[in-house]
C-alpha cells in the first residue's frame, strides 16, 4: 500500500539527515582541533576508561622517577662523604700517628700534631652532620636535627676498669678543650676514698683531688678536675701511680678525659617495643625476629595460659587495626605462649601476672619496631633505603655507651688518638694506626653498599624511562587522532554533507503547482 508523502513529511526527514551529517562532521572536526579520539566520556567509555587508567600509570610512574632521583641524590652524596672526605680524613689521622708513634718526637711536638688531629675530629664530626635538602644524612629518622654532638668519655688501659667504660656505666659533665688526665694516687678502691691527681696539659702540672662517694641511693663515685666531673656507677679497684715516673699509660690507674661524638639519631636495632593494652597487671610480652612495619596483636577469645591444649583464637594486622588475619593457637602451658606473626614471633608471659594466668579476650599487644630508614618507593610496593644510621658507621657513644664496641668505632679511635696525643702516650699512638685501619674498613664497607644502591637506582632510573614511553604509547594508541584517517574522513563527511543540502534543495523544489 502506498503512502502519501507530505511537504511536512520530506522537510523533516531532510532536515535530521542534515542534521546527523552535520554533527558528525563537527565531530570529527573537532577531533581534528584537539586531536583527541575522546573529548568526553559518551564518545567510548571502555576507552575513557583505558585513558584514565594510563594517565594514572603516567603519573605513579613520574612519581617513582622523582622518588629516584631523591633516592639517586641521598645516596650519592653519601658515598661522596664516606667515599671521599672521610676516607681523605682517616688518611691524614693515619699520617699523624706514624709519626706520633716514632720515639723521636716530643711530648710538644705531639702538642701540635693533637692540634692538628683534632681539626681532623671536627671534619669528621661535620661529615656526619651533613644534610640533603635539610635532611641529616645520617641520624635515621630524626633528620631534623645533628646525627652527633661532641661530648666527653672517658679511656684507661686498666683492664679493672675497660667493663666500665665499655658498658657507659658513667656520667661526664662539663665541657674541654682539652685532654684530662686523672691518675689515681692510692691503692685500693674508689670508696676508701681513693686519691687522685689530674692534669689538663698532659702530665707537665697535677693538682690534687679525692674521690667523693654519694651515700645515694644508689651510690656514686664523683671525680672533679678543673669543672669536668666524672660520675661512676660501681666501685671499681685502683692502683696507685709511680708520681715520679710520668703520665704513663701503664703506671697505676690512669684515665683519660678526651673527646667524642654522642650520637642523637635513631636506629633499628633489636628488640622491637611492645606495648600491652587490656591485659592484665603483670602480663609481659616481648618479640624477635625481623619486623619492617608495627604489627598488632588481639586475643580473641580468654586464654588460658598455665592450661595445656586448650584451642583459642587470635588475630593480627599489619595497618593498624584495618584489617585482621584470624589464627588459631593452642596453650603448651607453663604461664607462656609463643603466636607466629609477620616477621617473627610474639612470645607472651603471665608468670607474674597479678591477675592469673588467663589473658582477657580483646587484650592487644603492639609490636614497634625501632625503624630509622628513610624508605622511597620506586616501584609498586618496592622501597629503598637512602639515609644511614651514623652509630653504625661513625660509632662514637650512644645511650651513654660506645655504639660500637673495639676499633671499628671511628669517633671513639680518633677520640683516644688526641687523648694519647695530649698526654705524650707513643705506645697509644701505636695502637691508633691499626684501630685506623679497622674503623675505615667499616666507613668503606658502608660507602660500597651505598655504591650497590647506586648501581639499583641507575637501573630502576632506566626501567622507569621504558615503561614511561610504553605507558605514552599505550595512552597515545587509545587517545590520540590518526590525523591521515581524519582528514580522508572529513573530506568524506564534508562531501556528504554537500550532497545531502543539494539534493534536499532540489527535492524541495518539487511541487505539484508546476505540473496542474
Amino acid at each position: 500500500m502506498a503512502i502519501r508523502i507530505t511537504q511536512r513529511m520530506m522537510y523533516s526527514d531532510m532536515v535530521g539527515q542534515m542534521q546527523r551529517n552535520l554533527a558528525a562532521y563537527m565531530e570529527s572536526n573537532e577531533q581534528g582541533s584537539t586531536q583527541k579520539k575522546i573529548n568526553r566520556p559518551s564518545d567510548d567509555p571502555a576507552g575513557t576508561y583505558r585513558v584514565l587508567t594510563a594517565r594514572d600509570d603516567l603519573n605513579a610512574t613520574a612519581q617513582y622517577q622523582t622518588n629516584v632521583d631523591t633516592a639517586k641524590g641521598w645516596i650519592d652524596l653519601g658515598m661522596d662523604i664516606l667515599g671521599s672526605k672521610v676516607s681523605t680524613a682517616i688518611t691524614g689521622l693515619k699520617s699523624l700517628a706514624e709519626q706520633a708513634s716514632t720515639g723521636t718526637y716530643t711530648a710538644a711536638e705531639r702538642e701540635i700534631m693533637a692540634d692538628q688531629a683534632r681539626q681532623y675530629f671536627g671534619q669528621l664530626l661535620n661529615y656526619s652532620n651533613t644534610e640533603f635538602e635539610g635532611k641529616s644524612l645520617f641520624a635515621g629518622h630524626r633528620y631534623d636535627s645533628n646525627a652527633f654532638e661532641e661530648g666527653l668519655a672517658l679511656s684507661s688501659w686498666d683492664d679493672n676498669w675497660s667493663a666500665t667504660i665499655n658498658q657507659g656505666d658513667y656520667t661526664i659533665q662539663g665541657a674541654a678543650d682539652t685532654t684530662t688526665l686523672i691518675q689515681f694516687t692510692s691503692n685500693g678502691s674508689l670508696s676508701d676514698p681513693a686519691t687522685y691527681r689530674w692534669s689538663r696539659d698532659g702530665g707537665e702540672t697535677w693538682q690534687d683531688g679525692q674521690v667523693r662517694v654519694n651515700a645515694g641511693p644508689p651510690q656514686t663515685y664523683e671525680l672533679e678536675a678543673d669543672g669536668v666531673v666524672v660520675t661512676l656507677n660501681q666501685d671499681r679497684p685502683v692502683s696507685a701511680a709511680d708520681v715520679d715516673a710520668g703520665p704513663g699509660a701503664k703506671n697505676g690507674t690512669l684515665l683519660y678525659v678526651r673527646p667524642t661524638a654522642v650520637y642523637q639519631g635513631d636506629d633499628k636495632d633489636p628488640p622491637p617495643e611492645m606495648t600491652i593494652m587490656g591485659g592484665q597487671q603483670g602480663l609481659t610480652a616481648s618479640a624477635s625476629g625481623a619486623f619492617s612495619k608495627n604489627v598488632l596483636v588481639r586475643m580473641d577469645s580468654d586464654v588460658n595460659l598455665a592450661a595445656v591444649g586448650d584451642e583459642f583464637t587470635w588475630s593480627y594486622s599489619t595497618d593498624g587495626g584495618s584489617t585482621w588475619v584470624t589464627a588459631r593457637g593452642q596453650t603448651t602451658g607453663g604461664d607462656t605462649v609463643r603466636l607466629p606473626v609477620p616477621g617473627g614471633y610474639l612470645d607472651m608471659d603471665a608468670t607474674a601476672a597479678a591477675g592469673g594466668s588467663t589473658v582477657p579476650a580483646g587484650a592487644q599487644v603492639l609490636i614497634h619496631p625501632s625503624r630509622a630508614d628513610l624508605n622511597y618507593e620506586i616501584f609498586k610496593d618496592t622501597y629503598i633505603s637512602v639515609n644511614g644510621v651514623g652509630k653504625d658507621i661513625f660509632g662514637g657513644y650512644y645511650q651513654g655507651k660506645p655504639s660500637i664496641e673495639g676499633d671499628n668505632n671511628l669517633f671513639e679511635v680518633v677520640g683516644n688518638f688526641i687523648g694519647y696525643l695530649e698526654g705524650n702516650n707513643q705506645e697509644g699512638c701505636q695502637k691508633t694506626l691499626a684501630a685506623l685501619e679497622k674503623a675505615h674498613e667499616t666507613v668503606l664497607a658502608e660507602s660500597t653498599r651505598l655504591g650497590g644502591l647506586s648501581n639499583r637506582l641507575e637501573m630502576a632510573s632506566d626501567v622507569l624511562s621504558f615503561q614511561k614511553l610504553d605507558q605514552q604509547e599505550r595512552l597515545s594508541y587509545t587517545e590520540d587522532i590518526d590525523l591521515t584517517e581524519l582528514l580522508t574522513k572529513l573530506t568524506r563527511q564534508q562531501l556528504t554533507y554537500q550532497t545531502v543540502l543539494q539534493s534536499s534543495s532540489m527535492i524541495m523544489q518539487l511541487s505539484l503547482a508546476n505540473y496542474v
